[in-house]
């Protein structure tokens, strides 16, 4: 289509997310409109997320005047549920924040794990499906003689077109897809190798999608239940950080995006990285959801959840919205403290499994420097954004420099001033707050919009830009420093 302006197009984003599912509908203009957002609790098991998306698809389309022309449908990495071969879900999901340490140590023993992450690009096999089966194989869990392996995206698909598929950048979460060089053509199916590993056969798994392909389509039957037309496409938009960091414009190598929800993810676009060194600092690698640039990944699992442990176990009793304004007012100020924020250890960069919370003073504060809720809040803040400046410094390491600006999106790392401030101060150049209230679900409508409608506005999601800042080298030093020790003490 041409201008988009003259007849609005709408599409749904899903977005299924470790703590919260969301659904837009989104009408495309200048901007992107998010017209209807309704979020719901992830549920637990695989039949529960099925329902709780249909449903809430039926409810935000509900009285919409706007004709849904595709479906597109994101999701979080590594989770998912095992299905009978008619599509059932078998009970709970497997989800990445469960794997499980000493069997994914076994996979990589008896595979290597240098060779893992060389055919993979993925450095966290405890993560990965491959790691959840093998540990199911061994407890002789019934249920693989027939099963199939689906990630939260394809159960989704699956409920609404009866075929399961998935996107590359889903299937490079799992440890079993095998990732080309740069500038090679992207694999079209899981790898039997890999699956093997584990003693999966590939009929076990979901069909890959090649980027921009739209395969599948919704049925009669759901369309029905939602009151949708038959034969909308739904589209595997893909990988939550991946999907949201395109539809913030970030597509071209030094592009770069922060993508905040429980974790945190730092996606940085490049042209070549150098694989073992990333290994080492403990990224992954994948591509960009088009398939034209290798992707490097750097990962705090624990990021919103940690400002969540922090009123739990820091700040008990504290009234939550007067503590955040007063921190974000004390956002400015000197930092005379910083949390190290590893809550399960850290992923990257220098990978440590025993890092653990740790509240550093520097000199000059004092005490009195977290005497005070605000300040405390401030330091865990502190400690957040400083994690990200360092894993953005490494990044530039591995893949060069960035552009100047480097695009935030998502939850509380875009809302919670005090942390939003903080960044501005101690990352250098410019971040540019993307203002969707639910960016990935708006990026996956967006990408489905994109690949079937024609809709050919390249413009990102609208954003507004900070002041550019130098950063704080000084304090980045200090903070390598504290994280780097091996002598810490808990919280």
């Amino acid at each position: 289509m041409g201008d988009v302006t003259s007849a609005p197009l709408a599409a749904l984003g899903v977005d299924v997310g470790t703590t919260n599912t969301k659904v837009v509908l989104a009408v495309f203009g200048d901007p992107v409109r998010e017209e209807r957002t309704l979020t719901v609790p992830t549920p637990g098991t695989g039949a529960g997320l099925q329902a709780v998306v249909l449903t809430a698809i039926r409810d935000v389309v509900l009285d919409s005047p706007h004709p849904v022309a595709a479906i597109g449908v994101a999701s979080m990495g590594e989770t998912g549920c095992l299905t009978a071969p008619d599509g059932e879900p078998l009970g709970g999901l497997l989800r990445w924040a469960d794997g499980d340490t000493s069997t994914a140590e076994r996979l990589a023993a008896s595979a290597g794990a240098d060779a893992l992450y060389a055919a993979t690009g993925v450095p966290a096999p405890a993560k990965s499906p491959l790691t959840h089966w093998l540990r199911l194989a061994e407890q002789g869990d019934a249920r693989l003689a027939d099963a199939r392996w689906r990630g939260a995206d394809a159960l989704v698909v699956a409920a609404l077109t009866g075929e399961a598929v998935t996107d590359h950048t889903l299937a490079a979460r799992t440890m079993a897809y095998r990732l080309p060089d740069a500038g090679e053509p992207l694999a079209e199916s899981f790898d039997a190798d890999l699956l093997a590993l584990a003693g999966i056969a590939p009929d076990r798994f979901p069909r890959v999608v090649r980027p921009g392909d739209v395969a599948v389509r919704l049925t009669p039957q759901a369309a029905a239940a939602l009151g949708l037309r038959a034969g909308i496409p739904v589209v595997a938009a893909g990988h939550d950080h991946a999907v949201g960091a395109w539809a913030a414009g970030v597509r071209e190598p030094g592009d770069a995006a922060d993508s905040v929800g429980t974790a945190e993810a730092l996606l940085r676009v490049a042209s070549h990285v150098d694989r073992e060194a990333a290994r080492r600092q403990g990224m992954s690698l994948a591509r960009t959801v088009d398939g034209r640039h290798e992707t490097l990944l750097a990962g705090n699992p624990t990021a919103g959840a940690l400002v969540e442990w922090a009123f739990a176990e820091l700040l008990p009793g504290a009234d939550r919205h007067d503590l955040l304004e007063h921190a974000a007012g004390m956002a400015d100020g000197p930092v005379h403290a910083f949390l190290l924020p590893y809550l399960r250890g850290r992923q990257s960069p220098q990978p440590d499994a025993a890092a653990s919370p740790r509240l550093v003073r520097l000199a000059g504060g004092g005490d009195a420097s977290v005497s005070d809720p605000g300040a405390t809040l401030v330091a865990v803040l502190a400690g957040l954004a400083l994690q990200l400046a360092w894993m953005d410094a490494a990044q530039t390491g591995l893949a060069g420099p960035r552009r100047d600006e480097l695009a935030v999106l998502g939850g509380p790392g875009a809302a919670n001033d005090g942390w939003w401030r903080l960044k501005q101060r101690i990352l250098p150049g410019t971040l540019r707050r993307v203002e969707a209230a639910e960016p990935v679900a708006t990026g996956a409508a967006l990408l489905a919009a994109h690949r079937v409608a024609g809709l050919t506005t390249s413009l990102p999601l609208r954003s507004a830009d900070s002041a550019a800042s130098a950063g704080d080298p000084a304090l980045l030093d200090a903070f390598v420093e504290a994280a780097t020790l091996h002598d810490k003490e808990p919280a």
